[in-house]
């Protein structure tokens, strides 16, 4: 990432709380159907597009349209105050590493990051944010699936502590970190290197582009990429926060989905997952950099002629 005109934290802090609530509520439904497939094991014949249409299908039937936008509320106690940490952290994180780099290279008009910082400050953020926020993913993870039918938010906490006290919190924290940190990283790392790619040819062909369109096209590519990599533990997550009794451990649970469902069983849900991950990670970094433009925090405007 660039080192633009530094905005105050609450600037950071509101775009990534409206860029999550915004991609929360209108991308909740493949969340709900994604965790509705991984909940359960994998029939050797139900597969692909089949099964998520059966699975919407059934979610109407009972529950009617609304049904698709079960678990929201705790999607955006989960989602809004996570993505502003994330960026706050992000944006911290990223001034710092700049600081460092151009100490170490003796340059002090350095204004671009290394591919290996963007890494690194992209999957500390997310850990950090994932970690605090992990009493929220627990409750969303819980609401979306048919195996709880807890009345409200409080009567979903209130059991939660009953059951299995602090530690029902943070069940599956683990998997998450080791899906979310290297997804954060490696999403980040992708992003800056398109986007940058991008205004490289467009330089080169005297072409204007809209920065808006650039984040979209470098945050969905991106988003795609880096959903896939990290799936298989988007999986071990699922299934340790839903059935923590015969999921116990990231290991174990890696052997178990493997033994009963082979390779194939760690990518169910992977098409809804994919297609979601790379339109929040496109939106969210869209509308986030876009109300940084719009408070004038960055120095670029939208359209405007790109530069490498």
């Amino acid at each position: 990432m660039g080192a633009d005109k530094k905005p105050g934290s609450i600037v950071h802090l509101g775009a990534g709380a409206l860029s999550g609530v915004t991609s929360c509520v209108l991308l909740q439904p493949f969340d709900l159907v994604k965790t509705r497939l991984q909940q359960t094991q994998m029939q050797t014949n139900a597969r692909g597009i089949g099964t998520i249409a059966n699975t919407v299908q059934s979610i109407v039937a009972s529950s009617g349209v609304r049904g698709l936008w079960r678990g929201t509320l705790p999607s955006l106690i989960r989602n809004a105050p996570g993505t502003s940490l994330y960026f706050y952290f992000l944006n911290h994180t990223k001034h710092t590493c700049l600081a460092i780099e151009r100490r170490l290279s003796n340059d002090t008009t350095r204004t671009r990051l290394s591919p290996t910082s963007n890494m690194i400050i992209g999957a500390s953020s997310r850990a950090v944010a994932g970690f605090l926020l992990m009493p929220g993913t627990i409750l969303k993870v819980q609401f979306e699936s048919s195996l709880y039918k807890h009345a409200g938010i409080a009567g979903a906490v209130q059991n939660i502590w009953h059951t299995s006290g602090v530690r029902g919190f943070f069940v599956g924290a683990v998997p998450t970190a080791i899906r979310d940190a290297p997804y954060a990283g490696l999403y980040l790392l992708l992003y800056e290197a398109i986007k940058h790619q991008e205004r490289t040819i467009a330089k080169q062909r005297n072409v204007l582009i809209p920065e808006t369109a650039v984040t979209m096209v470098a945050g969905v590519a991106a988003g795609l990429a880096a959903s896939y990599i990290t799936q298989p533990f988007d999986m071990v997550k699922t299934r340790m926060q839903l059935r923590p009794r015969e999921y116990t451990s990231v290991a174990q649970s890696f052997a178990k989905i493997y033994n009963e469902e082979t390779i194939r069983g760690f990518f169910r849900g992977i098409s809804l997952r994919v297609l979601r991950k790379g339109v929040q990670a496109s939106l969210v970094f869209t509308l986030y950099e876009w109300v940084l433009r719009s408070t004038g925090s960055r120095e670029e405007s939208s359209p405007t002629k790109l530069r490498a």
